[in-house]
């Protein structure tokens, strides 16, 4: 009588090695998964603390480019502020109670010449005339547009009230910034913000997320 081949239960692999089960534990899998989602908020906070930063506009300094409550990206890492750029710096003034976060315009650099003239509402950086082509020119009470700069708390250590300009020269490592909605910013034309310390930047705006634009 011809015995029939005992069939073994255990697939061998090309190697001779038995194949392992597919079927893991269920706590393996957890684990997995909770070590994955660790790992995604480790990368999302790094991306998000020393990359990139989400901040929201508050006020109307910078209409009619940005409006309140629109969201803002920000590019933080390795960024150097340029002329005509768009940042989000944090101001600490405890002499005039002022601690806020501000998103303004890159006028000048460090090193460089600011003439504001007033009687032509024309700027002037290192002796070449800025192309303000994003300045509206409202009535701080009404709001109409007047097409006239407002000389209202200007940094009078640098503006001459008897020829209407302001004159002066931004420190190394600064950088001077105005509103785009000019008559009504507290800007770096203001003792209360003056000249922007480099190191207090938290970055330049590169999208407008709502709605979606793109800042070079």
């Amino acid at each position: 009588m011809n015995e029939q081949p005992m069939i073994n239960q255990t697939e061998q692999q090309p190697n001779g090695t038995p194949e392992k089960d597919p079927r893991r534990p269920l706590s393996v899998v957890i684990f997995e998964y909770v070590e994955l989602f660790a790992w995604s908020v480790f990368i999302v906070m790094v991306t998000f603390t020393f990359l990139f930063r989400i901040c929201r506009v508050d006020g109307h300094s910078m209409e009619n480019t940005l409006k309140e409550n629109q969201m803002l990206l920000l590019r933080s890492a390795f960024y150097t502020p340029k002329q005509d750029d768009i940042v989000v710096f944090h101001l600490t003034d405890p002499a005039h109670g002022l601690e806020k976060t501000l998103v303004k315009r890159v006028i000048a650099v460090g090193g460089q010449e600011v003439v504001i003239d007033t009687n032509t509402n024309t700027i002037t950086v290192d002796g070449v005339v800025y192309e303000d082509t994003h300045k509206v020119l409202k009535d701080r009470s009404t709001g109409v547009i007047t097409n006239t700069y407002s000389t209202y708390g200007l940094f009078f250590d640098h503006f001459d009230t008897q020829t209407g300009i302001f004159h002066a020269t931004v420190p190394e490592g600064s950088i001077f910034v105005m509103g785009d909605n000019r008559n009504n910013s507290r800007d770096s034309r203001n003792p209360d913000v003056g000249f922007v310390d480099e190191r207090c930047v938290l970055g330049g705006v590169m999208l407008r997320l709502s709605p979606f634009t793109v800042f070079r």
